[in-house]
Order: C-alpha cells, then sequence, then structure tokens
C-alpha cells in the first residue's frame, strides 16, 4: 500500500469542485468508481457537500496557499481489500496527518490495475476555519501504512524514499506516457562511461558521442541534448555534481572542441566577409576556366565530422513488440502530426471568423456613429445615441471574443494531444491486438495474486473476447462487464474483480475454455476454489481442473447433482419380479410389464406421472389393496389457496364446485322471439363455423349486400405476431446476429415536415439553430411566441419550450391573428392545437 500526496503545481489553479468531480466522475466507463464517501458534512448529497467545502474556505481569507488536499492510497496488484477494510485505511491515514475532523469525499477506482482510492480534503476546518498543512506528511503516511499492512494482512511495501524528487518525476513520466525519460536514458546509455573519466576533456567526448553537452548553470552542472531538454548532472548521479568533479578533476574547463566548431559556424555566417562567394556548380555541369586546373581527387579531400551516432530520442520504453512496436510508434507520430496540422487550421478559421466578427461589428458602428452625426437636433441626445451604439459595440465584440473561446475550447478537445501510452489505450480498446500486445509488453513479469482463472497449457485462441470492452489499463489489462461482475483479462489469466456472481464465475470459465482449452488452473482462496467447482458442476461444463482436489470436489458435486434430478442409469432389468409378485401390477400403480424395468429401491429416470417417491401410485394407475376403499373424491379434498397470486377470470367451463362460480346464464328471462330483441341460440362450433351473428363461414358465400364490399387479401395488412425467444443463463460466446433493415414506403411529406428536416440538416453542419419539431398533443400549455414561416403556401407557426421548438401548422385566420403578436409574447397552447393569448384585464 502507497500513500502519496498529489500536489497542484499552482494554488491558484486548485479547486476542490473540480477535484470532486474529477474523483467522481465514471468518464464514460461503467468500471471506474466505487464507493463514494461524504465525511463531516452536514448534507447527505454531494452536490451540496461541494458547495458546503467551498462555503468553509470562503470563510478563511487569510490563507494565500492551496486550501485543498488531494491524497492517493494504492493498493498493490490483485489486492481487493473489502469495503470496511478500505474505510478503516482511510479514516487512519486522513487521521494520522491531521485531518481527521475536516471535510473530505473519497471514491474508490476499479479502472487500474492497482485498486486506489482518492481523496479530496478540504483544509480549512469545518468550525476553527483554520488552514492546516501536514508536517513531514509523507513520513507519517509511510509509519501509519506499515501499521495497516500487518494489521489487515496486505502486502508489504517499502516506505522508504531512495529516490530524489527529479528521479521520482522521471519514473512517473516513464510509468504513464510510457516514453523513456532523458534521465533514464542516460543512466542506460552513458552514466557508466561518465562516472570513470579521468579528464574533462574525455567527458566532453563521451557527452559529444552521445549527443549530449555539459554546461555550467547557476552553482551547478546540466547535461542538455542541444533542443532545450535537461537535467541536472548531479540527478544522474551524485559523483556528476558540480564539486565531486571539480574534486577529481579540477576547475572546470568548457568544451573546447564544440567552441572551435561554434567560432567557424559564426565566422560562415551573414556579413562576414565582403567577398562574393563563387556560384555553386550543378551537378554534371563544367566548372568554370580559373578551376580547371585546381581539381583535387577524392583522396585529397579531407574527412567531414558527422553528428553524434547516438541520441536522446524518447523512444518507447519496454519495447518487446520489437518491430510491431516500431511501426506502432511510427503510426503515432504520423496521427499526432496529422491532429497538430489540423487543430492549427481550425484554430486559424476560427481567428478568421472572430477577426471578421470584430470587424463586421465595428464597420456597423462607423456606420451608426456617421449616422447620428448628421442628424440635427439637441446633443443630449447625440450624446446618448452615441452611448448605446458604443455599449452595443462593446457587446459584440465581447460576444464575437466568447464565441472564438468555445470554439478553441472544443478544438482543443477534438484533437487533444495523447501521450504514447494513451494512444495504445484508445488503439486495445477498439480492437488493436498488435496495441494490446504492446501494452502488455511495458509491465514487469509479477506473479499473480487474488483470485484468478488461467489455462494449464498452452493458449490454443489468442483472439480477442467476444465481449464488450469497458476500458483498458495502462499495463494492457483488459476490462470486460458482464451484468453486474467485472471480469480482468491481463493476458495470462481471468480475474473477477467484484460483484462475482454465479454468472460473473460462470462467464470466466467459459472465457477461460475459448482461450486455453478444457484444462483449467485455478488460484485464489479456498472459498473462490469451492465456488468454481460448484459452478462448473452445475453448468454443465466440459472442463478438467488442474488441481487434484478442486478436480475431486467438482466430480463430487457432479454426482450429487445427478442424484437430485434423478439422472442415475437404470439397473439391469428383472422380467421375473411380476411373475413372483402374481399381480398385474406393482405397489406404485404401474402395470406389471413396466414394472418389471426396475428393483425395489432403485431410482429411475422420471417420465411423465412417474414418481420416486415409495408407496405412491402413477397418475391413472390402481391403487394398492391398502388403499383402494380408502381414497376421496376431489370435491371432498381442501383447496390450497396461494395469497400472492394475482387473481385471474375462470372460464366458463370450470366445475360448479369451485369456492367461485361463474357468472349465471339468464336465458330464461328472454323470450323466445326470433329477430329483434330475440336471443341467438348456441350451437356447437365446427370447423370453420362461428357464435357470432353475420360472420361467414370459411369458405361460404357472403350475403348480397356485402358482396361488392369484399376486399382483396393483398389488401388486408399483416397483423406481427411475437414470439418468445428463449434466452442462454450466458450469452457467451454466441455473437449477435445482423438483422435486416426494415423499409417503409416513401411517403410525401407535409410543409411542417419539410421545415424540421431542413433546419435539422443545418444543425447537423454545426449552425446555432434549436432542436426543432412537430406539434403533438402532449405539447399543450405555456409556449413563448417565436415567430412564422411560409412553406409551400403553407403558414407554420413556432412556438419555443426551454430549447426547442415547436412547429405547428395554422389556417389562415389564425395565422392573421398571431401575426398581431410579437417575440417572445407567452401563449397558451391547447391539446387542439389551437394558439391563445392572454388579454387585458378590466
Amino acid at each position: 500500500m502507497i500513500a502519496r500526496h498529489v500536489p497542484m503545481k499552482e494554488a491558484k489553479l486548485s479547486s476542490f469542485a473540480g477535484l470532486a468531480k474529477y474523483i467522481t466522475s465514471s468518464q464514460e466507463k461503467q468500471e471506474r468508481v466505487g464507493e463514494v464517501r461524504l465525511t463531516n458534512f452536514q448534507s447527505e448529497s454531494l452536490d451540496w457537500a461541494v458547495t458546503e467545502a467551498l462555503h468553509v474556505q470562503q470563510r478563511n481569507q487569510r490563507a494565500e496557499g492551496d486550501k485543498t488536499y488531494h491524497l492517493l492510497i494504492s493498493f498493490a496488484p490483485g489486492e481487493q481489500p473489502s469495503a470496511e477494510v478500505l474505510r478503516d485505511v482511510e479514516n487512519r491515514i486522513c487521521a494520522a496527518i491531521g485531518f481527521g475532523e475536516h471535510q473530505r469525499i473519497s471514491a474508490v477506482h476499479h479502472d487500474t490495475d492497482n485498486l486506489h482510492i482518492h481523496i479530496a480534503i478540504n483544509k480549512i476546518h469545518p468550525e476553527h476555519h483554520t488552514i492546516h498543512e501536514p508536517y513531514r506528511a509523507y513520513k507519517t503516511m509511510g509509519d501509519m501504512a506499515s501499521v495497516l499492512e500487518r494489521e489487515h494482512g496486505l502486502q508489504i511495501t517499502n516506505h522508504t524514499s531512495k529516490k530524489r524528487g527529479s528521479e521520482n518525476r522521471a519514473d512517473d513520466m516513464e510509468q504513464h506516457a510510457g516514453i523513456e525519460s532523458m534521465l533514464g536514458w542516460i543512466k542506460r546509455e552513458c552514466v557508466d562511461q561518465l562516472t570513470k573519466a579521468q579528464s574533462w576533456g574525455d567527458l566532453h567526448e563521451v557527452l559529444r558521442k552521445n549527443g549530449l553537452e555539459l554546461k555550467e548553470r547557476g552553482n551547478g552542472l546540466v547535461i542538455t541534448d542541444g533542443r532545450g531538454v535537461g537535467v541536472k548532472a548531479s540527478s544522474v548521479s551524485r559523483n556528476l555534481s558540480k564539486p565531486s568533479l571539480e574534486k577529481r578533476l579540477g576547475a572546470f574547463e568548457g568544451d573546447a572542441k564544440r567552441k572551435v566548431s561554434a567560432k567557424r559556424c559564426a565566422t560562415r555566417g551573414p556579413g562576414s566577409s565582403n567577398q562574393k562567394s563563387p556560384p555553386v556548380i550543378p551537378v554534371g555541369g563544367k566548372p568554370p576556366a580559373v578551376r580547371r586546373g585546381n581539381l583535387s581527387s577524392l583522396s585529397q579531400l579531407g574527412q567531414m565530422e558527422g553528428g553524434p551516432g547516438k541520441r536522446y530520442e524518447g523512444r518507447p520504453i519496454h519495447s518487446a513488440g520489437g518491430s510491431a512496436t516500431t511501426e506502432l510508434y511510427a503510426r503515432y507520430k504520423a496521427e499526432q502530426g496529422i491532429q497538430i496540422h489540423a487543430r492549427a487550421s481550425e484554430w486559424g478559421a476560427s481567428k478568421k471568423r472572430k477577426e471578421r466578427a470584430v470587424e463586421a461589428a465595428k464597420r456597423t458602428g462607423r456606420l451608426k456613429r456617421t449616422a447620428i452625426k448628421m442628424l440635427s437636433g439637441p446633443g443630449v441626445n447625440k450624446k446618448l445615441l452615441y452611448a448605446m451604439v458604443s455599449k452595443a459595440l462593446h457587446a459584440d465584440i465581447q460576444k464575437a471574443n466568447a464565441e472564438h473561446l468555445a470554439e478553441r475550447q472544443s478544438i482543443h478537445g477534438k484533437y487533444s494531444k495523447k501521450a504514447w501510452a494513451d494512444w495504445l489505450q484508445a488503439k486495445a480498446k477498439d480492437g488493436d491486438q498488435a496495441a494490446l500486445k504492446a501494452l502488455r509488453g511495458r509491465k514487469a513479469t509479477k506473479p499473480r495474486s487474488g483470485d484468478s482463472v488461467a489455462g494449464s497449457g498452452p493458449v490454443k485462441r489468442s483472439s480477442a473476447m467476444p465481449l464488450k470492452v469497458d476500458s483498458v489499463t495502462k499495463d494492457g489489462t483488459v476490462i470486460h462487464r458482464f451484468g453486474n461482475s467485472a471480469i480482468r483479462d491481463d493476458g495470462d489469466a481471468f480475474q473477477v474483480a467484484r460483484g462475482s456472481g454465479r454468472a460473473g464465475l460462470e462467464a470466466v470459465l467459459r472465457m477461460a475454455v475459448f482461450r486455453y482449452g478444457q484444462n483449467i488452473a485455478v488460484n485464489g482462496s479456498e472459498e473462490f476454489k469451492e465456488r468454481i467447482a460448484h459452478v462448473a458442476a452445475t453448468s454443465n461444463l466440459n472442463i478438467t481442473f488442474k488441481d487434484a482436489a478442486i478436480e475431486a470436489r467438482r466430480l463430487e458435486l457432479v454426482r450429487l447433482t445427478s442424484k437430485e434430478n434423478g439422472n442415475v442409469r437404470p439397473r439391469k432389468p428383472n422380467p421375473n419380479r411380476s411373475e413372483r409378485r402374481g399381480t398385474t401390477g406393482g405397489d406404485d400403480g404401474r402395470p406389471g410389464a413396466e414394472r418389471g424395468r426396475g428393483t425395489t429401491g432403485t431410482r429411475v429416470r422420471r417420465g411423465p406421472g412417474q414418481t420416486n417417491k415409495s408407496g405412491v401410485g402413477g397418475i391413472g394407475g390402481k391403487p394398492p389393496s391398502v388403499s383402494g376403499n380408502s381414497l376421496r373424491e376431489l370435491p371432498e379434498l381442501g383447496v390450497v389457496r396461494k395469497s400472492d397470486r394475482r387473481k385471474v377470470l375462470l372460464p366458463r367451463d370450470v366445475s360448479h364446485h369451485m369456492q367461485h362460480e361463474g357468472a349465471v346464464t339468464t336465458d330464461s328471462l328472454r323470450r323466445g322471439v326470433s329477430g329483434a330483441g330475440g336471443r341467438l341460440n348456441k350451437v356447437a362450433r365446427g370447423p370453420g363455423a362461428s357464435n357470432k351473428p353475420g360472420v361467414i363461414p370459411v369458405g361460404g358465400k357472403p350475403p348480397a349486400m356485402l358482396r361488392g364490399r369484399l376486399q382483396s387479401m393483398s389488401k388486408i395488412r399483416e397483423l406481427p405476431i411475437d414470439r418468445p425467444v428463449s434466452k442462454p443463463s450466458v450469452p457467451f460466446p454466441v455473437a449477435p446476429k445482423a438483422t435486416p433493415e426494415k423499409v417503409s414506403p416513401a411517403l410525401p411529406l407535409s410543409a411542417a415536415d419539410k421545415y424540421v428536416a431542413e433546419r435539422a440538416s443545418k444543425r447537423a453542419k454545426g449552425f446555432d439553430i434549436p432542436n426543432h419539431r412537430r406539434y403533438t398533443e402532449a405539447d399543450k400549455g405555456a409556449v413563448l411566441f417565436a415567430g412564422t414561416r411560409q412553406v409551400e403556401g403553407e403558414t407554420l407557426a413556432l412556438l419555443k419550450r426551454d430549447e426547442e421548438i415547436i412547429v405547428l401548422p395554422v389556417d389562415a385566420a389564425t395565422a392573421r391573428r398571431i401575426k398581431r403578436y410579437s417575440l417572445g409574447d407567452a401563449v397558451t397552447l391547447n391539446g387542439k392545437g389551437v394558439v391563445t393569448k392572454k388579454g387585458r384585464s378590466r
């Protein structure tokens, strides 16, 4: 377990609300945020808690430092502490550094290989309103973490710092960005040669060969690559600090060769000589007459010293993919270059649009001031008019600047630069197996911990799993969502992170069979192994466990399940049993020939009307002699009623001995007269017959009055019948089938539909147009009048509600009436589409 403070570089950029939003945001991932806790707040809502913390921070106006403390607690890979352990860890670490009574919001994150807790702490005390800054918090948190690891049985971590600040920052860069840092590259390539140099010349020679340069800066030395990237020499090694080198090599000496080359470049620059340089002879051309006898052979020409053989380039670290990783990195650089060019182009276009809008506003202002100047009247009026024009000009300029800023932010989000590791994550989530392999090549091989399922042999199928990917970590762990379960695939094993129900465990087993085959290995706690064995036995999965104890337990559970379901194979038949009994039937109610297939005490496969209980006869069988005259009739038996079931209507042919009888017919009260007021005699329904009056039997002739009104079969529409489709308990790994799209016949669009479609098309192209839609009966109520439109000779009324425009076709009289309305007037729309406006009260 590691507890560390994540500082903010600038205090003015710190925001409790922004930090709380970040740690509680799902970021379009289902498997990210776990439990969210609010501590020492009056409210239980997250939004109100943030508002409360901001109000407490405003009570302290004297503090100039950061008022928010970001604490991060991370656990070892594979560790999944319980919720009680996580709460205890958070409470005790916060109390140890003095924030026990302060307000804080914590969120557990599951989207990485390391379970971690983000804690946003308000450094202003809620009652005293004083700011608290922990003293040597890293030491206190390390000591408390060691105590908690021993108490809760967590993995022991070394909390003693062995690296300096710059080394930690370089490690963070390599871990998060996936690109080697300059500090790490120097340590891996030439630190040994630098420490063994016997003179300043040897030291500068080693640096030149690696494309580096040593310079003095302040009271120390820095190593740069000549392109603006540099590190302190003492960060590479303490033996390379300025006092250590001067003690060993003497006073500092610069690179003499680099100074000479720089002087030559300066003398060759423009303006260094008054003589005009001779013209350059094209390839294949003849030299001038003054040089024809002065040409030298190639052997007489001197050598031109080239650049360094090695140079820091910021390449990916842990390139396990070899040429595949090199190709991926080339793709990454190409895509980043294209995005940078596209972002610059769109930013330029946005800037030009802003400049045009500002120039148009200024031109309009000049025209208005010219018109005001030509007016005749008192000077006070002109002064007011000039002020109004100036105010309108400033408003237009501010609007143009605000729109430009919004466009820049949108463009920045659209073309945001991604680090190498983030780009690999995005590609791996889209299904790029090469990117996923490169991600997994970055991590070092570590023994697995926690509950996991893997294969005991080689991988038989390395393709992607046919499950939806929720996210991919920077170490190449693919997180799948299956119901409430989160399944992690790190390439070597499958782990059920949390919510591991029966469906999740069965999905893990099926994924393991999909990749490794039938031979499966299980690692984890005894409880997890027992659950896996039980799921494998009850799911009828054809697998074999590597662990003999788990396999034996699975077979035992299979036998128990088979006995409970009656799936044991019957014994050999005994045909002499019925002859010895001398009867035609047995005690179980079955005939003798059928009874002879089993023996007493043997369980057989259940069939219709059969049971395994002794002394219970089958349906339709003859009762035994001891019970022949003791059976009761069904009307004498009680009825078991379940009160939690819903009531239903009984059919008409139910027995009259039920508790609730059906409705009694009243045909005896009707007149036996045919025609009006008579009753229809109920007859037995046969094929093609119907009891409804006027219904013609199938195949019969229609009456004369209906013979000309019958429709053909082609004009009768189809009635779709939905049939229930049975779904498997675990829908894996069946892939979804593509269903053809239904094409509806094209119908002519009305004027309102055409106008709505035209507005929607322009809105899709980026125009600032609100959403338009047709009027429905559900739109009745108060709306705002937004104008009228004429489309194909039809008048359309535009009514605004919230951020939508309702399009309502109106007649000519209504069109003439609503023309008197002003934009923004409150009108009422009833369910019939009538627009009314409330008049003045008298």
